[in-house]
């Protein structure tokens, strides 16, 4: 609900436009009134309304001088002077400074209505504007962070700090740590995109809340559903004042309340933001360790390789081939890059824990990518398939390999099959419910995500790229294509044939059926009845 203030030294008056609309059925909400500019302003602190209506003559403090302090205030708020005609001039003039509009006093209830309702098409603009803003941000700095632990990372280390200061996100130090937090069994424990990304969020936030004030600290989603973690060091000192603290407190924490445990591979240090890549890598290989020395716990690089010696572990480029093929649905060159894996596996013989840890890794990134295209995996690999129940049952590498490449062709079969996009499929879903649902004057961008389960800068996007319009513009296309069959088809009143499509405001009706077809509604009518004639 959009929430209104009410001024006016008259408490008839007040009362008079209190109920001369049912603003509740309209979406807004009378969160207080106020007798002069003084308590308006004391009720502003305290209720934060996105409209206020201001009579401009009232006791103590008049309405421009309200209209002023509220601006101060909040920017933002929408405000409409009610004054008499002799006001008029006065009333006008506020509008340089700030007013949104005026409402002559006496006004009809549509009058009231109508600044009330294009007040509300102001006050959603800027919260669709700033949502969009906000998501394009956060997309940027995922996109940026990720670049630092892929190949993306091919400008010049002083030119990638200056995008990442544009954003707000300071990455400039001495030092890197970097650290992958795995959710363990994480596919097997949610099937849903939805519940997945709910527990990595909820595992991000508890381990930003455990790091101390101060701490340089980047928290971002990773690769294969993990969870990265960059602490930037200025020095030295600061460097090995440093410990793991954190992340033992994270696995303790996740074991205790959320009921499943947490793997955390660390990496050695890296001095400069080149050597992150590098830092995270390291992570990878000690997370794929984690079966030979147990999960729920935290992984450094370093002391596996004092205890190890370093690892045999096949070149992570080759994981990276693996998850480029599947991307492209290029089943020779997947099944080439599993036989160079096989064949370096066998050239390099380790524990077979560890090429259990090996196999689960490449099993993980086909379930990552299943996932991240919103596919079914059971639906893809079968009722019965439980990856770590089987690959306990294989005797041999060449078995093991086997079922690997059976997996991965089946992935990139039925997304080969699937000649629908995703994207295409979630605009078609849209349009469906638009076209059934454009009479709803509530029906929203956002009403529609809800719908969906969908974030709503994703349908945003999703109508851009593969209509090169807006989810606005195409419910306005519908709505008006429906009207104008109305008005082929039946006769009726403006109002009836205005909310028949959606609007409850007739006049803005008007302004949007000319708009789109050159013609008021009557204009059109006109020239239909003399067409027919």
């Amino acid at each position: 609900m959009i929430r209104v203030l009410i001024a006016d030294d008259e408490p008839e008056f007040r009362d008079y436009m209190v109920h001369l609309v049912d603003w509740a059925s309209f979406g807004f909400e009378i969160c207080g009134q106020a007798r002069t500019g003084v308590e308006a302003v004391e009720l502003a602190v305290s209720m934060n309304p996105q409209i206020a209506l201001l009579d401009i003559n009232m006791p103590a403090m008049d309405g421009i001088a309200a209209a002023e302090k509220l601006k101060q205030l909040n920017s933002d708020i929408c405000i409409a002077l009610v004054t008499g005609y002799s006001e008029f001039d006065y009333a006008r003039r506020a509008i340089k400074l700030g007013v949104e509009d005026y409402v002559l006093k006496p006004f009809r209830r549509d009058e009231l209505l109508a600044a009330m309702l294009k007040f509300k098409l102001i006050i959603q603009k800027k919260e669709e504007d700033a949502a969009q803003a906000k998501d394009d941000a956060f997309f940027a700095k995922e996109r940026l962070l990720n670049a630092l632990i892929t190949d993306g990372f091919e400008t010049v280390e002083e030119e990638f700090l200056r995008f990442f200061r544009r954003l707000g996100v300071a990455v400039d130090a001495n030092y890197y740590v970097v650290a992958s937090i795995e959710i363990d069994q994480l596919f097997q424990l949610w099937l849903k995109p939805h519940d997945i990304s709910l527990w990595r969020f909820a595992v991000a936030n508890v381990l930003g809340d455990l790091d101390p004030p101060g701490n340089h600290h980047l928290i971002f989603n990773g690769p294969e559903g993990r969870i990265i973690s960059i602490h930037c060091y200025s020095s030295e000192d600061a460097l090995r004042a440093a410990n793991h603290e954190i992340y033992e407190q994270l696995c303790a924490y996740a074991k205790k309340f959320f009921r499943f445990t947490v793997t955390i591979g660390i990496s050695n240090a890296a001095n400069h933001l080149r050597g992150i890549r590098n830092a995270y890598f390291e992570t990878a290989i000690a997370l794929q360790n984690k079966l030979t020395v147990g999960i729920g716990r935290h992984i450094a690089y370093r002391s596996m390789q004092d205890s190890a010696g370093g690892f045999g572990y096949y070149p992570m480029k080759l994981n990276e081939q693996v998850l480029s093929a599947l991307r492209r649905n290029e089943a020779d060159e997947l099944k080439e890059a599993l036989e160079q894996i096989k064949a370096y596996i066998v050239s390099h013989p380790t524990s077979a824990d560890l090429t259990y840890a090996m196999i689960m890794s490449l099993v993980s990134i086909c379930l990552s990518h299943i996932t991240e295209l919103r596919g079914d995996i059971l639906h893809i690999l079968g009722e019965d398939f439980r990856p770590f129940q089987h690959i306990k049952k294989v005797t041999s590498l060449d078995e093991s390999f086997t079922w690997l490449t059976f997996i991965f062709t089946e992935t990139i079969r039925h997304f080969r099959v699937q000649k629908m996009s995703r994207l295409q499929k979630i605009v078609k879903d849209v349009q469906a419910y638009i076209a059934i649902h454009y009479e709803d004057s509530e029906m929203s961008v956002e009403q529609i995500s809800h719908h969906f389960h969908l974030d709503s800068s994703y349908i945003r996007k999703a109508f851009a790229r593969e209509l090169s319009t807006t989810v606005t513009e195409y419910m306005t296309q519908v709505r008006m294509k429906q009207a104008r069959q109305f008005m082929d088809t039946a006769d009726m009143k403006l109002q009836e044939l205005s909310e028949r499509v959606g609007y409850t405001d007739a006049g803005y009706f008007s302004k949007v059926f000319k708009k789109q077809f050159g013609l008021s509604p009557s204009e059109y009518a006109g020239k239909k009845e003399h067409v027919d004639k």
